[in-house]
């Protein structure tokens, strides 16, 4: 995993703000660890009372450290605005905070025998220097193993739609499996449908595009067969780190069935194998779905 870890400032009852862990990548590595799969998170964290919380939050989930740098830099905030279904949207405060300053940063390189695959997204893939770091490192990388990546846009921290959408492409592009909510694809195709941005990713170079529709389910594309996964129903406190938690389920899934390798990808093509790695993702994103704030 690649990426950032953010503290989300969510409401609490009193008209309270509770700080709990978060960050897309960090919160699927956290994820990960919890259900024994062997996950390291790359990138860095604050100096602050925040930083030694999210230190803290990775050793007890079992996520390894090796490649996450301390740093003297503020952690990053999120302060979380959650509707009456649940649903959340964020200001962020990233200037000169720990997580983006990789200017210097030497990425390790993956050994295909160690490795099973590489995973980026969110904050840090968009915004500089992190970004440049991560797309370099990225494209060197996926000759070793693959590569999943999940957009996780937040334009208020980003830069403007058609900025954002070219990138987003881009990275798109140099990946295998993406993953991205049905909210994300209306923030930078308005008024576009799934299946059509869908199919044209696929021609973009990965193998398996993943729409995550809320408590609609979700759709797998592939150049073979679309897969749809109904949700799973449960009562909603707020969806905060749920399409995180559904990625850690596709992920993982796909990782410990031994279908997570290079010379192994034509098992996407077969319908029975995705459609049991969305309904384990699934599942996960409903538990996510039922605790406040990044599970």
């Amino acid at each position: 995993m690649a990426g950032e870890n953010v503290i989300d400032l969510v409401p609490a009852p009193g008209g309270q703000l509770r700080p709990t862990c978060g960050g897309g990548p960090a919160n699927t590595a956290v994820t990960l660890a919890r259900r024994g799969v062997p996950t390291a998170l790359v990138g860095s964290v604050g100096g602050d009372h925040f930083g030694r919380q999210v230190w803290r939050r990775h050793i007890a989930a079992g996520v390894r450290r090796d490649y996450l740098e301390r740093t003297d830099r503020p952690s990053t905030l999120a302060l979380a605005v959650v509707d009456g279904e649940g649903r959340a949207d964020y200001d962020f405060w990233t200037t000169g905070t720990a997580d983006f300053a990789w200017e210097h940063r030497r990425l390790p390189w993956p050994d295909p025998s160690r490795v099973d695959l590489i995973h980026f997204g969110s904050l840090a893939a968009y915004i500089e220097p992190s970004a440049q770091v991560i797309e370099h490192w990225v494209n060197r990388a996926r000759q070793a193993v693959p590569v999943t990546f999940d957009p996780n846009l937040h334009l208020s921290a980003m830069g403007e739609a058609d900025e954002v959408r070219r990138r987003t492409e881009r990275l798109v592009g140099l990946s295998n499996l993406v993953r991205v909510s049905e909210g994300d694809l209306g923030r930078i195709y308005p008024d576009t449908d799934v299946d059509k941005i869908a199919y044209e990713w696929l021609e973009l170079g990965p193998e398996l595009v993943v729409v995550t529709l809320g408590d609609a389910g979700s759709l797998a594309f592939h150049r073979k067969h679309v897969t749809e996964v109904p949700a799973v129903p449960v009562d909603v406190v707020d969806t905060i780190g749920a399409g995180d938690a559904f990625t850690s389920g596709l992920l993982g899934w796909l990782t410990s069935a031994g279908w997570m390798r290079l010379d192994r990808m034509a098992a996407w093509g077969n319908r029975t194998v995705v459609a049991a790695a969305l309904r384990y993702a699934g599942q996960l994103a409903a538990h996510a779905c039922t605790v406040p704030g990044a599970p």
